[in-house]
């Protein structure tokens, strides 16, 4: 948009280009450390993990890539309930971790432990799925880790040091 005459007039130069400031209630960019950052990617991974994993149980309910054989009709019901409660359940649950959300990493433990229990306590049932035990745990494991990080990083930026006075 051009807007403004410059300084010179219009022998001086013509029209220029009409750029507004921003004003003073601008937030500064917030500049992340190394661990939020990787948090965030490490986040945002498990949420596209989540999808899909949404994506694989609406394909059980369907029978899509079985080609009918395994769909939700031909199901035992302890397989109906659980496939149900997954594929409604890993989409919202990666929208809250690619959200960055608390409620997020809630739900993602929720169905994490029901799952573990699902293939260990009640193996009999669904059977064992040792691959998906060992990817739940090492998560978890990760979760915290990165979470005990934050903590402490954050912990030290509020501590008043002798030699920053």
């Amino acid at each position: 948009m051009v807007c403004q005459i410059a300084a010179g007039g219009l022998a001086a130069g013509g029209l220029v280009a009409y750029r507004p400031r921003m004003s003073g209630d601008s937030r500064p960019a917030v500049r992340r450390t190394l661990i939020e950052t990787l948090f965030t990617v490490f986040m945002r991974m498990t949420a596209v993990a989540c999808f899909y994993f949404g994506l694989r149980y609406w394909d059980l309910v369907l029978g899509i890539s079985t080609g009918g054989a395994i769909r939700f009709d031909v199901m035992n019901l302890p397989w109906r309930t659980m496939t149900t409660a997954l594929a409604v359940a890993y989409p919202i649950i990666a929208l809250g971790l690619w959200m960055g959300s608390a409620w997020g990493a809630v739900l993602w433990a929720a169905v994490a432990i029901g799952e573990v229990l699902a293939h260990t306590l009640w193996a009999g049932i669904y059977g064992p799925d040792d691959l998906l035990i060992v990817m739940d745990v090492s998560v978890a494991c990760l979760y915290v880790a990165f979470r005990i990080g934050l903590y402490l990083e954050r912990r030290g930026r509020r501590r008043v040091r002798t030699d920053s006075l």
